[in-house]
Formats: structure tokens, sequence, C-alpha cells
């Protein structure tokens, strides 16, 4: 038993320090196991604001980011739609030239292939994405164009009959105060199939000069295709941009939040292990203490 008052008071030094460091190992075992340096805000003190406001501001880059690569997925969908639509009508143009060709042009069927593209170019305006349909404006649940059973000429394709949608051309908001309109209608294609009719019928009346009329029209709608698919490649650029931003921002955000509140492992191990020794060694000491004789006791 200690008798020195001295002892005494080295010994409850010794368990006081051996009680703080068994609370630093505990609480390193936690950060450890969990990963996180502290399981309360009180914990990290003057950091909470700084923690809570990079956690808000990466989830709301996050977001922006993923809304964004669904926009451009629907913009890279529409583009690849309107492509296909402008192959239809390049070969159209050619297709004419050959009608106006008196050694080809009767026998051409023309209006067979007109038809057939007819057809394809509604297939086109009624791809879907997911469950949306990309050109039917709001109506997103509902196909935008039905064709009638047979097209004579252009009366038989009057928007008000053949198109399902609206003319609500949708946006999206790319950043905070950045709204990006992306919205293509069907509507805005149906120069080509106008043109497409007015051929056929020009054909049927064997109108050469209604033929010719409409390879001239046909070659303004191609460049009003091709002036839009323009508009949505330079419309997809500006999300991507800002998503890229947005991605930034979020990863140097999650390197702040990680900062803060994420264990640094290599440490905490190094800590603890140093903590360890620290307390075998402060137990060897009591237990010597313990062991000392009378005869210790008085040299």
């Amino acid at each position: 038993m200690l008798g020195r008052t001295g002892d005494v008071a080295h010994s409850n030094r010794l368990n006081g320090y051996i009680q703080g460091t068994q609370g630093r190992m505990r609480e390193a075992q936690v950060a450890i196991a969990t990963g996180k340096r502290a399981q309360t805000y009180s914990e990290i003190g003057s950091e909470t604001g700084i923690l809570l406001q990079a956690r808000e501001g990466q989830k709301r880059a996050e977001a922006f980011a993923a809304s964004n690569t669904t926009t451009v997925e629907r913009l890279r969908t529409i583009d690849g739609a309107l492509g296909n639509i402008v192959d239809l009508a390049d070969r159209m143009r050619t297709l004419l030239i050959q009608r106006t060709d008196p050694s080809i042009g009767s026998s051409l069927p023309l209006d067979t292939e007109i038809d057939t593209m007819l057809q394809e170019i509604a297939s086109q305006l009624n791809v879907r994405l997911g469950d949306r349909y990309l050109f039917a404006g709001s109506r997103t649940d509902t196909p935008p164009v039905e064709l009638p059973a047979s097209v004579t000429g252009p009366a038989d394709l009057d928007p008000d009959l053949i198109y399902q949608g609206d003319d609500i051309r949708l946006s999206a908001r790319a950043a905070e105060h950045v709204e990006v309109s992306y919205g293509v209608l069907a509507t805005d294609v149906f120069e080509v199939m106008n043109v497409l009719a007015a051929a056929k019928e020009a054909h049927t009346a064997d109108d050469e000069a209604g033929l010719m009329a409409a390879s001239d029209a046909l070659g303004e709608a191609f460049s009003g295709l091709v002036d839009l698919r323009g508009e949505l490649g330079a419309r997809t650029a500006r999300i991507e941009a800002i998503s890229e931003n947005h991605r930034a921002n979020a990863a140097y955000l999650a390197e702040t939040v990680s900062r803060i509140e994420d264990t640094d492992l290599p440490s905490a191990i190094a800590r603890m292990a140093k903590d360890q020794m620290a307390i075998e060694a402060a137990f060897l000491t009591i237990s010597r203490l313990n062991s000392l004789t009378l005869a210790d006791y008085l040299r």
C-alpha cells in the first residue's frame, strides 16, 4: 500500500492520465470505425458553419449536374432525330433532281418514296427518351404526330389535325440563375413534310413547274433544319460547360467536407498506438509503486 503523500499524489496523477488517455483511445476507435473524426457538431467547433455550407453547396451542384446531364441526353436525342430527317430531306433533293430528268423522271416511283419518307419523319418526331416524347412540347406523354391514312398534298398535313402536342417549349435551369430553352416542336419540322406532300401532288399531276418549286422549297427547308441543329449544338455546348463547372465545384466542396469531418486514418491509428504505449507504461509504473516494500520507502 502507498503510504507517502508524494507517492499518493503521483499515483492519482497517473490514474488521471490513464483515464484521459483511455478516453482519447475510445474516441480514436470510434473515429476509425465510423470514418468520421467527430460525432457531433460541437466537436468541430468553429468549422460547423463551413461544413454545413459545403454540404449544401455540394448537394446543389451535384443536383444541377445530374439535371443537366438529363437535358443534354434529350438534346442529343433530338439532334439525332433531326439528323435523320436532314438525311431524308437530302435524299429527296436528289430524287427531285432525278424526277425532272426527262430520261428517267416518269418512271421514278416518287409518290411511294414520299409516303415512306413521311412515315419515317413522323417516326423520328415521335421519338422518346425514357417515357418522354421530345417533340410534343409540354405534352411529353403524347406522341406528337399522327399522320392521316393517306397524303395526297399539303392540305392533308394541316398542323391542327396531325399535331397532338402543344406550343410550350421546354426549358431547363442549368444553374442558379441560368435558364436554357431546349424544346423543339414537331411543327418546327412540318415545312419539310409540307414540301414532300407538295412534291407528291406535283408528281401525280406531272407538274414539272410544281416539282421545281418543291425542289427550291426543300432546299430552304433543308437549310432551316441545319440551322436548327446548329442552335441545338450551341445550347448543348453551353449546358455541358455549365455542368463541368458544377462538377468542379462539387468536387472542391466534397474535399472541404472530407477535410473537416473525415478521419485521417494513418494519423488516428498512429495516435491510438502511441496512447496505448503510454497507458501500458503508466500501468507498469503503478504496478511498481504498489510493489514497493517498507525497506524501499526507508531508503
